[in-house]
């Protein structure tokens, strides 16, 4: 069982961050747009910015899905920290934004080419998706051993998993609040 739910929270935070490069690869101005409209970041800085946390997405989402796929434990636990590291910073860089600048609902989270708000959605599934990743990273072992039906049973879930989770703040926007604001 242990090793079903580092597996599928390893695949999960894979499919999300893979999907979340995969964004920022065609749709390069979203996320500099975002940035800038959060004005958390100084305006020479938003494009680097934007460059790395791309990056990083892709590169901690290749590790922690090669890791998972090819059984290899030690790649498992650094992709998966990388990640939980990153996916904290992205829940505490979302609760940031929503404390100190009020009024900011109408405003893309910047998370992929759509134009969902920030809300406290983004930054509860960044914190559920550190969550994971501390999940995969600490089952490391179990997951990437694992085989047979238990591999057929993670994929689905983890597919199932990042599903959710990529659609959760879209779907719980509300535009009639966002507007009246």
């Amino acid at each position: 069982m242990a090793a079903m739910l580092a597996g599928m929270s390893a695949g999960t935070v894979a499919l999300i961050l893979l999907a979340g490069f995969a964004g920022h690869l065609l749709h390069p101005r979203v996320l500099p747009a975002a940035l800038t409209a959060h004005r958390t970041v100084p305006g020479l800085l938003i494009w680097p910015v934007a460059v790395a946390v791309g990056a990083l997405e892709g590169l901690f989402g290749a590790v922690t899905g090669y890791a998972l796929l090819a059984g290899r434990p030690r790649a498992l636990t650094i992709g998966a920290t990388g990640s939980a590291l990153l996916f904290a910073a992205y829940a505490l860089y979302g609760l940031y934004v929503l404390r100190t600048r009020p009024g900011l609902g109408s405003v893309p989270c910047g998370c992929s080419a759509d134009d969902t708000p920030m809300s406290g959605w983004v930054a509860g599934r960044a914190a559920a998706l550190a969550l994971a990743s501390v999940t995969a990273s600490a089952g490391a072992g179990s997951a990437a051993a694992s085989h047979g039906v238990h591999v057929a049973i993670v994929a689905l879930s983890s597919v199932t998993f990042a599903v959710l989770l990529w659609s959760l703040p879209p779907a719980m926007a509300d535009p009639e609040r966002s507007v009246a604001r």
